[in-house]
């Protein structure tokens, strides 16, 4: 007598896609996410052709390259996706990406809304995440005390995030993060969740 049994395979690697306004905390809520999750997560490191700021290192933060380096891999096709943000050029390698999805890892990006779209272009099951403060005051007091920027640097960030909330709709979820342990635990729930979705399972019925 045949029996039906089914086999639940593997969720396939999930590729999220963390944005927000500058001095959101974007880097702070990603980095408590691999602190209290066990999900050994792939951080796509991007490239950028801006100066490293004190205290970022090489290979982690960016792949700080040169102009000429980014623009050369742009013609190769090594880039995945890429814009121009104040003035420096950000871009994400292809090669991290195929890294990632070799070794079945989930992975992280962090990256703009127009990044975001070229990424969704490619792979449309990749999920997107707009993290903003809790209110503008809040924003603006972040970025004030990161003591990285002009007054002048600072108002083209306030414009760029004025610009940025006008395509808010297009992410999957928002994200507000009034205080990081709370922000983190939202993101890993949003994971979560994914994870569950009927389209990233596969369950094969197999008949002995």
């Amino acid at each position: 007598m045949e029996t039906s049994k089914y086999v639940i395979e593997d969720p396939r690697p999930l590729i999220l896609i963390i944005s927000g306004l500058s001095g959101s905390g974007k880097d702070t809520v990603i980095n408590r996410l691999k602190e209290i999750s066990t999900v050994d997560f792939h951080f796509v490191v991007t490239c950028n052709t801006r100066k490293k700021r004190e205290g970022e290192i090489d290979g982690k933060d960016y792949h700080f390259i040169s102009r000429e380096k980014f623009i050369s891999m742009i013609e190769n096709g090594e880039m995945l996706e890429h814009s121009e943000v104040y003035d420096d050029l950000k871009g994400v390698p292809r090669f991290e990406i195929e890294k990632a999805i070799q070794n079945g890892k989930d992975m992280i990006l962090r990256l703009d809304y127009q990044g975001m779209r070229k990424i969704k272009a490619i792979y449309h099951e990749a999920v997107s995440v707009f993290i903003i403060p809790p209110d503008a005051e809040a924003w603006i007091n972040r970025l004030r005390t990161r003591n990285t920027d002009s007054e002048e640097s600072l108002a083209l960030r306030v414009n760029t995030a004025v610009e940025e909330l006008k395509y808010i709709d297009e992410f999957d979820y928002i994200l507000i993060n009034d205080e990081i342990d709370h922000a983190a635990m939202d993101l890993l729930t949003i994971l979560r969740a994914e994870h569950m979705r009927s389209s990233n399972r596969t369950v094969k019925i197999t008949t002995d």
